[in-house]
């Protein structure tokens, strides 16, 4: 796997070869198997690995201290890569963070992990959710299962990417933003 196009693919195919979990238990097991991996080297091939066996893996248990968590984790990332100013049609590829890709990543999981959470018999019961809803603490979500999440993510870093070749941390907590905002 050695660019955005082949990872792209190799996450659409995820729904053919797992079965059905819900996004915050799947979370839940990302964040178990991103640990247990943090020293190794971040690669396309590693993020796909994590990926896959998060389907299939236990998760770790909920911790309830993440409830407290009312804020995305650098949300400039995000809004700084698609809505800067100074750039009319172009995309904004700085993509800074005061957070190391690991660190922006595990925040990314607590965040989406505790959303899950509160939103549990609320909003995720809409039925309309996939067309758009906001958490109780204001985020915008749009997917609300692995498949669907990890789609609009890797659709919308390959539609906006130049090269992923050499990639860090923070590649997983993207991912997953990108797919919760992407439609």
């Amino acid at each position: 796997m050695n660019n955005i196009e082949t990872f792209y693919t190799a996450v659409c195919k995820f729904e053919e070869e797992y079965e059905h979990r819900d996004l915050e238990t799947y979370l839940l097991a990302l964040y178990q198997n991103v640990l247990k991996h943090k020293e190794a080297e971040p690669t396309l091939e590693l993020m796909h690995q994590l990926l896959s066996e998060a389907f299939v893996s236990e998760p770790m248990p909920f911790d309830g201290s993440w409830l407290q968590i009312e804020v995305a984790p650098d949300p400039n990332r995000i809004s700084r890569k698609f809505t800067n100013p100074d750039i009319s049609d172009a995309i904004d590829k700085t993509n800074e963070s005061s957070l190391s890709g690991l660190e922006f990543t595990i925040a990314v999981l607590e965040f989406q992990i505790a959303e899950l959470h509160k939103m549990r018999g609320k909003q995720l019961e809409d039925k309309y959710r996939y067309f758009g809803i906001a958490s109780e603490t204001g985020h915008q979500w749009y997917n609300f299962d692995p498949f669907a999440n990890l789609e609009c993510g890797a659709r919308c870093m390959y539609s906006n990417e130049d090269d992923l070749t050499t990639i860090d941390w923070s590649f997983i907590g993207n991912l997953l933003e990108d797919g919760r905002i992407y439609e």
